[in-house]
C-alpha cells in the first residue's frame, strides 16, 4: 500500500463528537491516530443506531463505526487524575493533540499542566462562543449561532435544520487543516503552536456567501430564508425525481436553444433575456415555468445528460440509498468491503475522500475498545508489566477484546526534512508558492485559506475564462467594478492576480516559466482542462520534477460522468445531504449557502498542507485528486454507512432529531425570530421544565424518558413554544443556557455586527483602492491567541507585472511586447 501523506505523523486524539471528524481525517490522511477513550466507551460508541439494532453494543454504534475509522484506541479511566499523569510520556511520540470541546475536570487539568509535559506538542481546542467556553452546545444551536439556520426553508416554515451535524463536521474540517500547519510549522524548525477554533465562527464562515458581512455594511441587509440563494433550483422530472437545475450564464443561449427545441419557446430569443441582470431578476415570472415544463417533459436522465451536455448545471436529489448504488462512485472504487471481526461480518464502507497519484487509501474499520491499550502504554508511555497488570485489575485501563485481532504497531518513522527555513508563527507556510488556476467559491476560498497561513498564492486570471465571483455577489452601492465584490474579497484575500491569455502559445508558456518557480499548482478546472492547455501534471513535471498538483474537480478525473460540472448547491443535492433534510411532506431544500463551496476549501487546503509535509519527507511531488462529489458524501452523519449496509432509508424529521427531544426551532415573541432548543438527555429535559415554569411536566413519568417525549412530541413542543413565544430570543436563550440547556437565538448577520459580542471580532476590516472599507470575514482560529493576518484581494491584473519582472526577469520591452501580442491583459 501506498504510504500516506502523513506517515510518520501521530496524532494524539482526545476529542469528543464534534471534532472526532477531524481526528478520522488526519487518519485517513495516514496518520497514526491514538483515540483515548474512557474505558465505558466514548460517547459515538455509545450513540443510535446500531448495527442490526444490538443497542448498546460498544462496537456496534454506526456514529463509532463512521467517525472512530482508522484509529487506534486506547481505553483508560479518563477522569482519573493519576491515569494522566501516566500517560504524560506518550506526549513525547506524538505531533499534535486535538482536545475535546467539553473536557472532563481530569483532562482539563492535565491540558493546563502543559509545562509537566515531556515535550511542547502543538494543541488544537475548541469553544461553542468565544468568551463563553462553558455554555452547553449541540449541532442545532451551534447552526443557529453561526447565522446557517436562518438561511434554510421555506418563507412559511420555520428554519430549517439541516442533516449531517454541519457545525460538528465545519470546525472538524478546520481542525484537520491546523493540525496539518501546525505539525508542518514544526518540522521546518517553527515553533510548536496552539490553535483554537470557535464553533460558531467556523459556522459562519460557511455563509460568506449568502451572508457576506458587506451585505450588512453596505445595504443595511440580513439576508434569510426569504430570498435563499437556492430560489427556483428545485425542480420535478417527467419520471418523478427530484433535479437540482442551475443555468449557468455563459450557457444561457444553450437553454435557449433546447428549451426551443423540446417545447417551442421562441420567446426566450427576444433580446431582453441577453441581458443576465434582467434574467436575474425575472426569473421566477419569465423563465422558471419554462424550466418546469422542460423537466416535466424528460426523465431525470435525459435532464441530467442533456444538462450537462450543454454545460448546464442539471444534477439529481440522491437518497443516500441512491449514492450508495451510484454507478460513476462504484467504477471509482469510493467503497469497500472490510472486515470487523468485533461484528463477525463484513461492512461496506466509503474510502477517504484523498487521492494521490491515482492512490486511494484503503478503508479500514474502527477500532475495538481497547483493542490497542496495552500496546500503546507499553511501548509509547513507557508503562512496566506490573503496572499495565495494576491498573487493568483496578479497572482504569481496558485492554484488547476478547474478540478479533490486534492491529500491529503503527511505526513512526525518522522524519527527513528539505528544502525550507524555519517558518516565523502563524505563517507555517512562508516561502511556499501556489500557481492558482482555481476559480468561483471552493477552490479560491482553499488557496486562501493556504495564503492565510504565509503561502504566496498567485492567482492566474483571463478575460476568457472570467472567475464569476469577480461579479456575481454583493456589491457597494456606488462604485462597481471587478474589484469591488464583497465575496471575491473573502475568497482571494492575500493573494496576487497576474492575467494571462491562456488560449495563446505565448501565454502558455508564460504559464510554465512560472511553474517551473512553484512548489503547488491548484484548479477545480474540469478534469483535464490544464492538461489541454498543455500544462497539465505529467508536464508540469518535466518542468520541476518534485512538484505538487492539487485537482479538486467536481466528479474527480475519471468515471462515466468526471465531466460533470455544478455549484455548491448541486453537490448538496447529488450527495444525498437535502433529501435527507426538511420536513417530509415539502419538497427537498436546496440550502440557503453553497454549502460545500465552504467544505471543499478545507480538504484542498488539509491535502495540500500534508502534501508538502509528504515532500519534506520524501523530497517527491504529488498529483492530488480530490472529487467535491466525494467529500461532500462525508458531510452525511450516518446515513450513507447505514445505506451501503442495507439500512432502509429513514423519513425526514424537520427540526426534530431521533437523539434528543425537544430538539427544535421555537418561535419568540418577534416575528420571524426564533430560538434553537435541544435536549441532550433526561437531566436537560428537567432543567428545560424548571426553566419554564413547567414542573408538572418534569413530574411526568411517561416524560421522563427520550421515548415517552417522542411520543409526545407535539405536547412537549407545545409547551416550549408557548413559553418561547412571550419572550425576546436572546432572553429566552440566555435563560435556557443559564439552566443549562443548550439554546441559541436563530441568528442572522446583523446581530453579528449588534447583540453578539462574541462575533464582533469576526470580520476584519480592509481598505481597497476601490472602495473605503470591506469587511472580510476572518477565519474561524486563534492562532497562539492571534487572529491570522487578512491582506486585501487583489485588483484585477494588479501584479502581471511585478511577478513576470520579480521571479521570470522579463524586461519592459518584453512585458511590453506580450500584452501588444494579447498575450498580457
Amino acid at each position: 500500500m501506498a504510504e500516506g501523506l502523513l506517515a510518520g505523523t501521530r496524532v494524539l486524539d482526545l476529542t469528543d463528537e464534534p471534532l472526532a471528524q477531524g481526528a478520522r481525517l488526519l487518519a485517513d490522511l495516514g496518520a497514526d491516530v491514538i483515540r483515548v477513550e474512557h474505558t465505558a466507551g466514548d460517547a459515538l460508541r455509545r450513540r443510535a443506531p446500531f448495527v442490526d439494532d444490538a443497542e448498546g453494543d460498544l462496537e456496534a454504534g454506526w456514529a463509532h463505526l463512521l467517525y472512530n475509522a482508522g484509529k487506534r484506541s486506547l481505553a483508560v479511566d479518563t477522569e482519573d487524575a493519576a491515569v494522566w499523569a501516566a500517560l504524560t510520556p506518550l506526549v513525547a511520540h506524538c505531533d499534535v493533540a486535538l482536545a475535546p470541546l467539553a473536557p472532563n475536570a481530569a483532562l482539563a487539568e492535565w491540558l493546563a499542566d502543559r509545562e509537566a509535559w515531556p515535550r511542547r506538542i502543538p494543541v488544537i481546542e475548541c469553544v461553542f462562543r468565544r468568551g463563553a467556553p462553558d455554555e452547553p452546545v449541540t449541532d442545532l444551536t451551534a447552526i443557529a449561532a453561526g447565522g446557517h439556520l436562518v438561511l434554510n426553508g421555506f418563507p412559511e416554515d420555520p428554519p430549517i435544520w439541516l442533516a449531517g451535524n454541519l457545525a460538528y463536521k465545519q470546525v472538524s474540517l478546520a481542525a484537520a487543516e491546523a493540525a496539518a500547519a501546525l505539525i508542518f510549522q514544526q518540522r521546518r524548525g517553527g515553533p510548536a503552536s496552539d490553535v483554537s477554533i470557535s464553533m460558531q465562527e467556523a459556522v459562519a464562515f460557511t455563509t460568506l456567501q449568502t451572508a457576506n458581512g458587506n451585505y450588512h455594511h453596505w445595504h443595511d441587509h440580513s439576508p434569510d430564508r426569504h430570498t435563499p440563494i437556492g430560489a427556483g433550483a428545485t425542480y420535478m422530472s417527467g419520471d418523478k425525481h427530484w433535479v437540482s437545475f442551475t443555468i449557468h450564464p455563459p450557457h444561457w443561449p444553450r437553454f435557449v436553444d433546447w428549451v426551443d427545441g423540446v417545447l417551442g419557446a421562441a420567446e426566450l430569443r427576444d433580446a431582453r433575456f441577453d441581458d443576465e441582470g434582467y434574467r436575474g431578476e425575472n426569473y421566477a415570472a419569465e423563465i422558471r415555468p419554462w424550466v418546469e415544463r422542460l423537466c416535466a417533459t424528460l426523465t431525470l436522465d435525459e435532464l441530467t445528460d442533456g444538462g450537462q451536455a450543454r454545460g448546464l448545471l442539471v444534477l439529481p436529489f440522491n437518497t443516500p440509498q441512491e449514492v450508495a448504488a451510484d454507478a460513476h462512485l462504484h467504477s471509482r472504487g469510493f467503497f469497500q468491503t472490510v472486515e470487523h471481526p468485533q461484528l463477525g461480518r463484513d461492512l461496506e464502507l466509503a474510502r477517504s475522500c484523498f487521492r494521490w497519484q491515482g492512490h486511494q487509501p484503503q478503508a479500514r474499520r474502527a477500532p475495538m475498545l481497547g483493542e490497542h491499550s496495552e500496546q500503546i502504554v507499553r511501548e509509547l508511555a513507557g508503562w512496566s508489566e506490573a503496572e499495565v497488570a495494576e491498573a487493568r485489575e483496578r479497572g482504569a485501563l481496558v485492554g484488547p477484546a476478547a474478540r478479533g485481532v490486534i492491529a500491529p504497531a503503527a511505526p513512526k518513522p525518522q522524519i527527513r526534512y528539505v528544502n525550507y527555513e524555519p517558518a516565523p508563527p502563524r505563517k507555517p507556510l512562508e516561502g511556499v508558492r501556489i500557481l492558482d488556476f482555481c476559480w468561483a467559491i471552493a477552490g479560491p476560498l482553499g488557496t486562501r485559506l493556504l495564503a492565510d497561513l504565509g503561502a504566496e498564492v498567485i492567482k492566474i486570471e483571463s478575460e476568457h475564462r472570467l472567475d464569476p465571483i469577480r461579479y456575481i455577489g454583493v456589491q457597494p452601492p456606488e462604485r462597481v467594478s471587478l474589484n469591488t465584490n464583497g465575496v471575491f474579497n473573502d475568497c482571494s484575500a492575500g493573494k496576487r492576480s497576474v492575467t494571462v491569455n491562456l488560449s495563446t502559445p505565448e501565454g502558455i508558456e508564460v504559464i510554465r516559466e512560472l511553474a517551473a518557480t512553484a512548489d503547488v499548482v491548484t484548479s477545480n478546472y474540469t478534469p483535464y482542462r490544464l492538461d489541454r492547455w498543455g500544462v497539465g501534471y505529467e508536464e508540469l513535471r518535466k518542468i520541476r520534477s518534485d512538484i505538487i498538483v492539487c485537482n479538486v474537480a467536481v466528479m474527480g478525473i475519471e468515471g462515466p460522468r468526471a465531466e460533470w460540472r455544478s455549484y455548491g448547491n448541486g453537490i448538496v443535492s447529488m450527495c444525498g445531504l437535502a433529501m435527507s433534510s426538511g420536513f417530509a411532506e415539502r419538497p427537498p431544500i436546496c440550502f440557503g449557502s453553497l454549502h460545500t463551496d465552504f467544505t471543499v476549501p478545507y480538504y484542498l487546503a488539509t491535502a495540500v498542507i500534508s502534501a508538502l509535509d509528504a515532500h519534506n519527507r520524501t523530497g517527491e511531488g504529488r498529483y492530488l485528486e480530490l472529487a467535491q462529489y466525494e467529500t461532500a458524501t462525508q458531510l452525511l452523519d450516518t446515513e450513507l454507512i447505514e445505506a451501503l449496509n442495507g439500512v432502509p432509508a429513514r423519513a425526514r424529521l424537520g427540526n426534530r432529531s431521533r437523539l434528543y427531544a425537544p430538539h427544535g426551532v421555537f418561535p419568540s415573541g418577534e416575528e420571524d425570530r426564533w430560538v434553537a432548543v435541544a435536549c441532550r438527555d433526561d437531566a436537560d429535559w428537567r432543567a428545560l421544565c424548571g426553566a419554564i415554569g413547567r414542573g408538572d411536566l418534569a413530574a411526568r413519568d411517561d416524560l421522563a424518558t427520550l421515548a415517552g417525549r417522542q411520543a409526545a412530541v407535539e405536547e412537549v413542543e407545545s409547551a416550549v413554544a408557548e413559553w418561547t413565544r412571550g419572550r425576546d430570543q436572546w432572553e429566552a436563550a440566555e435563560a435556557l443556557t443559564a439552566a443549562g440547556v443548550p439554546a441559541s437565538p436563530v441568528e442572522r448577520l446583523a446581530d453579528f455586527f449588534g447583540r453578539d459580542a462574541a462575533m464582533h471580532d469576526a470580520y476584519a476590516r480592509v481598505a481597497s483602492p476601490e472602495v473605503e472599507v470591506l469587511h472580510v470575514q476572518n477565519e474561524p482560529i486563534l492562532w497562539d491567541g492571534e487572529r491570522l493576518a487578512v491582506r486585501r484581494a487583489p485588483l484585477w491584473g494588479e501584479h502581471t507585472e511585478t511577478v513576470l519582472k520579480g521571479l521570470l526577469g522579463k524586461t519592459d520591452t518584453e512585458i511590453a511586447e506580450l500584452a501588444a501580442g494579447n498575450v498580457l491583459f
